[in-house]
């Protein structure tokens, strides 16, 4: 198992929209699917937009499967990685449909899903009880 560790901001990559007839080549997209390959535990962590991902999420997630069309040597490699969600929000609300894109995303590239955890800020602070959570998180990796 790796100990270290490599963040990826989404924001900061050229990841193209999907395209059915696979013409988003030469993105970052690959790039950002081998790094996370080079790990066994794979975090995404994104705000809470209108009950689900943030768009750059979706987009990542929607270029999914072209790894299963186009790129099946790297989707393969993803079947066994764990996978975790991180979300934040502005409140405590937690929606269900949040998770679900995650979980049958997981299934669908054969990931095994560890789980998700829902995390907010209150006056511009980490509430203590998200803190113990994000603690216990971070000690099952």
């Amino acid at each position: 198992s790796k100990k270290n560790g490599h963040f990826i901001d989404l924001k900061t990559k050229n990841i193209s929209y999907f395209d059915y007839e696979h013409q988003n080549i030469g993105d970052d997209f690959i790039k950002v699917v081998e790094t996370m390959l080079k790990f066994d535990t794979i975090i995404f962590a994104t705000p809470v937009y209108w009950y689900n991902m943030s768009a750059i999420m979706k987009t990542f997630f929607d270029r999914i499967s072209d790894l299963l069309k186009v790129r099946k040597d790297l989707g393969r490699q993803l079947r066994g990685k764990k996978m975790i969600v991180l979300a934040c929000s502005s409140d405590q609300t937690e929606y269900p449909s949040l998770w679900q894109s995650f979980i049958l995303s997981a299934e669908y590239l054969g990931m095994d899903y560890i789980g998700h955890f829902h995390t907010w800020i209150e006056s511009q602070k980490i509430p203590a009880e998200v803190k113990s959570s994000l603690d216990k998180i971070i000690a099952t990796i």
